[in-house]
């Protein structure tokens, strides 16, 4: 329950955050786009919770939730493959210059990347909590059997 609620106040920030800041980080200009993808993700969702599919009388029962389950493990392979992404272009410049008047151009506004590193941080932690999670029920199942 906690979770959820974070993450519907969270999703207007990272939509937020990615536009406002969407030029502010030449040295990694995906930072933004990371999290923009982040707050396009729950609205990928939305069908899947809105589109009452096993309802539908005109379709066997077997097929709608067979073509459902198979969507909704793509968009979430999907998820999976975006945060790591996500760690890649954060966690690759780590500690970037936060300064605009750097010689070199490159550099990273220091709001975005502190959301950014922190996002990616929470995400990869709860990332690495649910696939825990995953592991033990599928360790409890075949210890059953």
């Amino acid at each position: 329950m906690s979770y959820r609620l974070f993450e519907h106040q969270v999703t207007p920030q990272f939509l937020h955050s990615g536009l406002v800041y969407f030029r502010d980080c030449p040295q990694q200009p995906n930072i933004p786009n990371y999290l923009l993808g982040l707050a396009l993700w729950p609205l990928l969702m939305i069908p899947f919770v809105a589109l009452p599919c096993e309802r539908n009388a005109a379709w066997t029962q077997g097929r709608p939730r067979g073509l459902r389950v198979c969507l909704m493990l793509l968009i979430c392979l999907c998820i999976l493959l975006w945060i790591l992404a996500g760690d890649v272009w954060v966690f690759s410049v780590y500690q970037p210059n936060y300064d605009p008047a750097a010689a070199d151009g490159l550099y990273c506004d220091k709001t975005l990347y502190t959301f950014a590193f922190w996002t990616a941080v929470w995400e990869t932690c709860s990332l690495g909590f649910s696939l825990t999670q995953i592991c033990r029920g599928w360790l409890r199942w075949e210890l059953a059997l």
